[in-house]
């Protein structure tokens, strides 16, 4: 087909857009992974995501990073959600390279055309695509928020009232989706968190946006003015810092490519290339020493973050490891990280949040206080994630006065 040829993205490529990319900032952000084949080809999707910042205009990025070809996207649009699959009136379509049509060859990135559409911070926004070509295996698997998909079949054009019937199938992950953007009214900058299961949220309420991020989001919302920032969830349930391979996983049958790569190897992506980003708050480190890694690794591994970021960011933040599901003999590297982090690591790190502390048990320090814990003994619930948020202290944050 000569469309999907004509607008294959190619590697660096970027869109023209309306305004420089500095006005643009991330609004959400998930990142992609390497996932199981789910037979998605062919069908219909609907993705939903909630935004931390508003806008005139929106960017949607796609990713193909992992995929083994070409996967081609038809009829892309954005909408606001009304309830489930259902939207308000008003949906956009979306284009890129001013085509209706986009395909992504393997390990290829995209970001559309700018799409007039207001959207509002801390709303829910839905894409909706047709899978015309190819399957999906790069997405986010842990999404805890509900998305939809139909049979086989275009059903981009269906009415809106018909939703509730063209859309049988729901899923937890997200799908060829990386991005957000959107052109705010009044400069924005964003603060990127970069972690593991703890920032994916897990072991939080599906649906009601309650992992660390989101409430910072909110409470950067509340504090108002200048102190308003977009939050960029990084997050990778299992990831390592260190490492992508995972020892514990040999024999289990658990695809390991799921925990993602290191998170050292991340940054090039999931965090250097962020658009409007000036903060960064890395939580990561915990699966690390669930893995055996020592202490003193662990904190080199920090400082050579902080190196490789500074350039790029205006503010690096740190922070403590929370308690919970350590072997023994790893319960003293933890300790040692932990207060490394919170007696040198301003040496490094622009300021250094403390979650451990209000989240550890009274009795045990490397135990996760059982107020706040998931049910695991190693995430925490929303009372848990809503305590992380409150030891962020705001005012060391950049805040959106002006870009830099």
């Amino acid at each position: 087909m000569s469309s999907n040829k004509d607008n294959r993205v190619q590697p660096g490529a970027t869109p023209a857009t309306s305004s420089p990319q500095a006005d643009w900032v991330g609004a959400w952000y998930a990142a992609p992974l390497r996932m199981p084949p789910a037979n998605l080809g062919g069908r219909t999707l609907r993705q939903i995501v909630h935004l931390y910042a508003g806008g005139e205009q929106v960017r949607v990025r796609l990713s193909n990073r992992y995929g083994n070809a070409p996967v081609t996207l038809r009829s892309v649009s954005v909408g606001l959600v009304l309830n489930g699959p259902i939207l308000q009136a008003g949906s956009q379509a979306v284009l890129f390279a001013g085509q209706a049509t986009v395909t992504l060859d393997a390990g290829q990135e995209a970001v559309s055309d700018p799409v007039t559409l207001r959207v509002e911070a801390l709303t829910n926004l839905a894409i909706t695509y047709y899978l015309a070509q190819g399957e999906s295996i790069t997405g986010h698997l842990t999404a805890l928020q509900h998305s939809y998909v139909t049979g086989i079949g275009d059903y981009t054009a269906a009415p809106a009232e018909a939703a509730l019937f063209i859309y049988p199938l729901m899923t937890t992950a997200w799908w060829l989706l990386s991005g957000i953007d959107v052109l705010p009214t009044t400069p924005l900058n964003a603060v990127v968190a970069l972690g593991s299961s703890v920032t994916d949220g897990f072991g939080s309420t599906p649906e009601k946006n309650r992992r660390w991020p989101d409430y910072l989001a909110r409470h950067l919302r509340e504090a108002g003015g200048t102190r308003v920032m977009s939050v960029l969830n990084a997050g990778v349930s299992g990831n390592q810092l260190t490492a992508s391979e995972i020892p514990q996983l040999a024999g289990t049958g658990i695809p390991p490519f799921l925990f993602g790569e290191a998170g050292s190897q991340r940054l090039a992506w999931d965090v250097l290339g962020q658009p409007g980003a000036t903060d960064l708050i890395v939580h990561i480190g915990s699966n690390d020493l669930r893995a055996g890694v020592s202490g003193a690794t662990l904190i080199q591994a920090f400082q050579e973050v902080v190196e490789r970021t500074r350039k790029s960011y205006r503010r690096v933040f740190g922070t403590t490891i929370l308690p919970g599901g350590y072997p023994p003999e790893q319960e003293t590297q933890l300790h040692l990280v932990n207060t490394w982090m919170l007696e040198q690591g301003r040496q490094w790190f622009d300021a250094v949040f403390d979650f451990a502390t209000p989240l550890r048990s009274p009795e045990n320090e490397a135990l996760l206080n059982p107020l706040y814990d998931s049910g695991d003994g190693i995430h925490p619930n929303d009372e848990g994630y809503r305590l992380m948020a409150a030891a962020v202290d705001i005012d060391q944050l950049s805040g959106s006065s002006g870009r830099a």
